[in-house]
């Protein structure tokens, strides 16, 4: 119990959130919840801003705190000073996040922090957090490289706005005597005017803004080819333009020579209709390139064909590359072919990286309303997944596929995410 509550053990945080409520109970139920929390107390003290431990940490003393122990209150806001201090520094250095004592992923755990302080101690909170950004935002001299609005916690501001409402905490800002309320409204009013992506992207020295976005892409695949800038951000742009210019994007795609580079242009039609023929996909099929096939076979996967079908099922048969089989079986499965299915998955082993990815691959595959499905395949990966989201989809799928069963419904009730507890609840009232 003790190393679950100092551990990080949410698979994925951004997506499932924390698991306070549920540690903090297990922490009662052992009758040694003072010297866990202690233990919890001093790990969140020490550990690093960069990456999801202090939000697991933080999400289990709000819990605490909730239940009477200043303690852990004090130890959050103790924290919240700390990393405030490191923004605060940040700006006064006119540092930027990828070099500066705070990095973006610290800014993020800040921001997390700060919302948890706020679901604590409420509306007080909320405006004392904002004036204390609006102290720091003030320091943005104005000979500053970095505007006030590069540094402000948008995050934080969406998630308060939300919550309290954005009248009301303007209101409350409005009336407010610390100075660093006015900052924190005049820099909230010009972000809300300028997104953040598209201000950060014109503001940047050597904006090619003005270039057509065909012309600015391929000028671009051509640095990433000479190592001047990375590949992901061809990737990233490429997902951009696909929404509007998609075949576009495919011929220049396909036209690319280099495999890795390819990949990342071709990466957005992994989950979007591939605007051109599968024809000059097929050579590719099983080309040595790992992500190139990996995102070839996503694509092909979209449209049936019985020969994409006996070639994925070769590779289940076999083990082979089972996720990325599975993208290609994808709208050429036949019910018949859950057994070789349902052999390959269990085949994965259980703490492979791959089984994520194959489980989450499968339940897209078997999501359909047509496609039949027997309840040992999903009861398996419900109990091997190490990810809450993915059980909360199994559980949905199985319950539209009619393999739910009382007994699941009523272990859910028990589940580590807050998600999957309520839907069991709801679906336990309708069994009563």
């Amino acid at each position: 119990m003790r190393w679950a509550c100092l551990n990080l053990t949410t698979y994925d945080p951004q997506c499932e959130g924390g698991r306070g409520w549920y540690l903090h109970q297990a922490a009662v139920l052992t009758g040694q919840e003072e010297a866990i929390e202690g233990d919890v107390r001093e790990r969140f003290a020490t550990c690093s801003p960069d990456g999801w431990l202090v939000g697991y940490l933080s999400d289990i003393l709000v819990q605490y705190a909730w239940n009477g122990s200043s303690s852990a209150r004090q130890a959050l806001w103790d924290r919240y000073a700390d990393l405030l201090g490191q923004y605060v520094r940040t700006i006064r250095k006119d540092g930027w996040w990828s070099s500066s004592e705070i990095t973006l992923e610290g800014l993020a755990t800040l921001e997390g922090l700060a919302l948890d302080l706020v679901r604590l101690d409420g509306q007080s909170a909320a405006l004392a957090i904002a004036c204390d950004f609006g102290k720091a935002l003030d320091l943005v001299g104005p000979g500053s490289e970095h505007t006030r609005w590069q540094y402000f916690p948008d995050c934080f501001d969406s998630a308060v706005r939300d919550q309290l409402g954005a009248e009301e905490f303007d209101r409350h800002l409005t009336e407010s005597s610390s100075p660093g309320a006015y900052e924190y409204l005049e820099t909230a009013a010009v972000q809300q005017a300028r997104p953040w992506r598209a201000a950060y992207s014109s503001d940047r020295p050597g904006s090619r803004e003005n270039l057509d976005p065909l012309e600015e892409f391929r000028s671009r695949v051509e640095q990433a080819k000479q190592g001047d800038i990375s590949q992901f951000s061809i990737r990233s742009m490429a997902m951009r333009l696909a929404r509007d210019q998609g075949e576009e994007v495919a011929r220049i795609g396909l036209a690319e020579t280099v495999p890795a580079i390819r990949a990342e242009i071709l990466w957005p039609f992994r989950r979007r209709p591939f605007p051109l023929p599968d024809d000059p996909l097929v050579d590719l099929v099983d080309t040595d390139d790992d992500t190139l096939r990996y995102v070839v076979r996503s694509i092909l996967g979209q449209r049936p064909a019985e020969w994409k079908r006996q070639h994925a099922l070769r590779l289940l048969a076999r083990g082979h590359q089972v996720c990325e089989a599975l993208d290609l079986l994808g709208a050429s499965y036949d019910p018949g072919d859950e057994p070789i299915v349902e052999r390959a998955v269990r085949g994965v082993p259980r703490r492979a990286d791959e089984l994520h990815g194959v489980i989450m691959t499968l339940i897209d595959l078997l999501s359909p309303e047509d496609r039949p499905v027997t309840a040992s395949l999903l009861e398996y990966i419900l109990r091997e997944t190490p990810c809450s989201s993915c059980r909360g989809r199994i559980l949905r799928l199985m319950r539209d596929k009619d393999v739910l069963s009382d007994g699941t419904i009523q272990e859910c009730l028990w589940d580590s995410s807050a998600d999957i507890r309520e839907m069991a609840a709801s679906w336990y009232r309708l069994l009563e």
